[in-house]
């Protein structure tokens, strides 16, 4: 069905139901220990390397608890059980894609809440901003001029007499 490599694999595993294979790099190796779990198409599912591992083996499958009669009946009528259990499926489906969107929409009522918040204390502080900026407009991006100044300051002025003696 497919080709696949594993680089340096030192075991391949199917699982019980002969759904999956595993191949591993044991510690064998020194580099790239761990394993792949493949599907049965030979989609890589997982990828986990772990330094020094030494074995993998998949969990025996346990007994069933039905009896013969009881898996054939089930076998038999699994049509029915599929269609049952496919409607409580898609009703639970529904439920959470409907609770998804209750939880998106109260998100995004919060969110417009604290926008408009913010909007109506921004507009209350507009005075305020002018009256900061000697009655001038603010808020406009356009309405900005830049101006560099450059100040100079001088902190502190000493004078000190030197005396230089020249005859040597």
């Amino acid at each position: 069905m497919a080709t696949a490599e594993h680089f340096m694999a030192t075991d391949i595993e199917w699982d019980p139901t002969g759904r999956y294979v595993a191949t591993a790099v044991t510690s064998v190796h020194e580099m790239e220990n761990g394993f792949n779990i493949w599907s049965f198409n030979g989609k890589l599912l997982y990828r986990i390397l772990k330094d020094h591992f030494f074995q993998f083996a998949w969990r025996p499958r346990p007994p069933s608890f039905l009896s013969p009669e009881q898996e054939e009946e089930i076998a038999k009528n699994l049509k029915k059980y599929t269609k049952k259990y496919e409607a409580e499926d898609q009703d639970v489906s529904m439920l959470l894609s409907e609770q998804d969107r209750e939880k998106r929409k109260m998100l995004k009522d919060d969110w417009d809440k604290w926008l408009n918040e913010w909007r109506r204390l921004h507009e209350e502080e507009k005075l305020l901003r002018e009256k900061l900026r000697d009655g001038e407009a603010s808020d406009e991006e356009e309405e900005y001029e830049a101006k560099e100044v450059e100040v100079e300051e001088i902190l502190d002025v000493s004078e000190e007499v030197l005396s230089f003696d020249f005859e040597q």
